[in-house]
């Protein structure tokens, strides 16, 4: 298969979803336009997943790079919004415009595959600014005073990142590569006369990436929007564009990584991954909402993949990431378990008090979930965290050791003793969810169990599967099972 097939096969069937679903959903067809949506992200899922493995990587018309890990992340990213629709399906199928939440989802699942297949600056800020369109709408899909505050204040932040993005772009086309293709940018940029203009035009994108992906201190709007977004809409928001985002910063800083610039960026990426651990962790072991937690955990795990982004290493980064989007779903699709198991549930991490009981399987998965998210082995979040950890600790050591930067490669090993605390920290937010639901006992008897969908709690016990089994195929097959679709790039 060629690079072109492979892009249309993974395409097509997004934005064919898309587009009907919203035909559909205008209509009152909201069950089939969720099952088409979900069909055409499980289409896109395979195709990517399988062109990881097959298919090397290749340039098409030097805008985007398909095959390898640019085909195996946005499939990833697709499964993770086909399970956040299958999820939310009952939910979506009755209430109004649940059609077009789906059309959404497939269209924001494209935007983010777009980021990170992007080798141009600008396909990059078209894909961008669909996927941060997309975003603001999801947040506000609640439709109440709350939402709307979240989805206003994302926007108007959102905006000011815009416009970095394009001051960033013009300085970067405007002085050194009016093409905008990334291939032209090494060269250009290697003269010392224009180091300066070279510097603010990388950090003005970078700031405007890191903004999308919710790294600190970029992150003020992620809290808010995730807890007022429906938990469906949240999984997805949880996981595409912040994917989209950190893949598409990697591609970004190795494009324009000449010697002389990357002694002077790389110490800011690993500043914003040690800033960015610290917020998040310490700032979700403060949090009383189980979706705000989420959210500032979230924030850490950004920072997690930043050591690999320093290091220009997109197969790390890119299945660090796959292995915390599975895990991440789940974790926010059981939200609408618990508030099925008690409708009085205020959404705090003390109201889940004794759901151990009353939510059997939503507990049971989400101790899972939590585990994987943590980096406890055997379970598939360990393997993303020993990959980012075994990249930066060897990026350290080439530098220091192999005669590099000195500041790069003790700032290295200070980013891995961080992220190695925060690790340890993140037992203690996600340990209080599982003290609250098992060593807990609820208050008062909760109120009779609203009527809940077969598909959710599916949905749930598959993604913990995943998780389990993925964590131990290592043992059984071997480290490379896991890592071959992302190798390729």
């Amino acid at each position: 298969m060629t690079g072109t097939q492979l892009m249309l096969l993974m395409v097509v069937p997004l934005l064919a979803g898309s587009v009907i679903a919203f035909g559909l959903d205008a209509f009152d067809r909201r069950r089939t336009a969720l099952a088409v949506a979900i069909a055409g992200l499980l289409v896109t899922g395979v195709a990517g997943i399988w062109g990881g493995l097959y298919v090397g990587a290749s340039s098409i018309l030097g805008v985007v790079r398909v095959g390898g890990a640019t085909s195996a992340l946005p499939g990833v990213i697709a499964l993770c919004g086909a399970l956040a629709l299958l999820g939310g399906s009952r939910i979506l199928a009755e209430r109004p415009g649940g059609g077009t939440t789906a059309g959404l989802v497939a269209l924001g699942a494209a935007a983010a595959g777009a980021m990170v297949a992007a080798i141009d600056l600008t396909t990059l800020l078209l894909a961008v600014e669909v996927s941060a369109v997309i975003s603001y709408a999801l947040v506000s899909e609640s439709k109440n005073t709350r939402s709307d505050e979240a989805a206003m204040k994302y926007f108007v932040q959102g905006s000011v990142a815009t416009g970095i993005f394009v001051m960033g772009m013009a300085v970067l086309v405007g002085l050194f590569a009016p093409s905008g293709h990334y291939t032209d940018l090494p060269g250009a940029l290697s003269d010392p006369a224009l180091m300066g203009p070279a510097i603010v035009g990388i950090l003005l994108t970078v700031s405007a990436l890191a903004f999308k992906a919710g790294l600190a201190p970029f992150h003020t709007w992620a809290p808010d929007a995730y807890e007022s977004a429906p938990p469906s809409s949240a999984a997805f928001l949880a996981t595409g564009p912040k994917l989209g985002a950190i893949a598409a910063l990697t591609v970004f800083v190795a494009a324009v990584a000449t010697r002389p610039l990357a002694e002077k960026y790389v110490p800011i990426l690993l500043a914003l991954s040690i800033v960015s651990v610290i917020v998040g962790s310490v700032g979700a072991l403060g949090q009383r909402s189980y979706l705000r937690m989420l959210a500032y955990a979230g924030i850490a795990q950004a920072g997690y993949a930043l050591l690999a982004v320093s290091l220009f290493d997109l197969t790390s980064t890119a299945f660090f990431l796959s292995t915390y989007a599975v895990a991440s779903v789940g974790v926010f699709l059981a939200a609408d378990a618990f508030r099925a198991a008690n409708p009085s549930w205020d959404g705090t991490i003390a109201g889940m008090a004794g759901m151990g009981r009353t939510a059997p399987v939503a507990s049971t998965t989400v101790g899972v979930f939590l585990v994987s998210l943590a980096g406890i082995p055997p379970l598939l979040g360990f393997w993303g965290k020993f990959q980012v950890f075994a990249t930066a600790v060897y990026g350290s050591a080439s530098e220091l050791l192999g005669g590099g930067s000195a500041l790069i490669g003790w700032m290295l090993a200070i980013a891995v003793v961080v992220a190695l605390l925060g690790s340890v920290i993140s037992i203690g937010y996600y340990g209080s969810v599982l003290r609250s639901l098992y060593l807990l006992a609820a208050p008062s008897e909760p109120e009779l169990p609203a009527r809940q969908g077969r598909a959710l709690p599916v949905v749930l016990v598959c993604i913990a599967a995943i998780v389990v089994v993925l964590g131990i195929a290592p043992a059984i097959w071997g480290y490379s099972f896991l890592v071959t679709p992302f190798v390729k790039h």
